[in-house]
């Protein structure tokens, strides 16, 4: 089937990731299980935010302090204008455009994205507002069904390889998010083929 819509997560593709950035400079060995499951809970609405700043900083002995100035909107992300310059091409080209990111506010549409670059996006699907956080499978359908688009007419792009893989599992084209140029490229093989 013919790619019709591109869908792209926000968080280490349309920005930096802090909260991963904070997993990888924890001290070696630090069990990271539940720091993970707290971000989960976080970014679907189950837990407030003192829970997973505490929970996480119990759990790993470290305290997330640029997560936490992020989420209270005083931290500062990349954004990558590359990126979203090549998503205005995309989308004149016709493509449907979509977004699909675990967080736990609305912060993308309040801070991060300014009008006309949310106008970019067909349809954003966020966690908190669903109660699913990726990898669930259903947020993969959903996103489709909203997109009018059938799992095989989307490709995927998240930086995070199992979201990329749960994806596939539902039938969508998926593309690890490694730098812009690589992507790109990726993408472009995948839509000429």
């Amino acid at each position: 089937m013919k790619t019709r819509a591109i869908i792209f997560d926000c968080f280490g593709v349309l920005t930096t990731d802090v909260w991963r950035a904070f997993l990888d400079n924890l001290p070696a060995g630090t069990d990271t299980t539940e720091a993970r499951r707290l971000n989960h809970a976080y970014d679907a609405g189950l837990i407030s935010l003192q829970d997973f700043l505490e929970g996480v900083q119990k759990a790993t002995g470290q305290k997330p302090t640029r997560v936490e100035e992020l989420l209270e909107g005083t931290g500062e992300v990349v954004k990558n204008t590359r990126l979203l310059e090549y998503i205005t091409q995309l989308r004149g080209r016709g493509y449907k455009i979509g977004m699909i990111s675990n967080i736990a506010t609305n912060w993308i549409r309040d801070t991060f994205l300014s009008a006309e670059e949310q106008a970019l996006f067909d349809h954003m699907l966020f966690s908190y507002e669903l109660g699913l956080t990726k990898p669930d499978p259903r947020i993969y359908r959903l996103a489709c069904e909203r997109l009018g688009v059938e799992p095989e007419e989307a490709i995927f792009i998240d930086d995070i390889d199992r979201y990329c893989a749960a994806a596939e599992a539902e039938g969508l084209g998926a593309i690890i998010y490694t730098d812009f140029g690589t992507v790109q490229s990726q993408l472009e093989s995948l839509l000429t083929a």
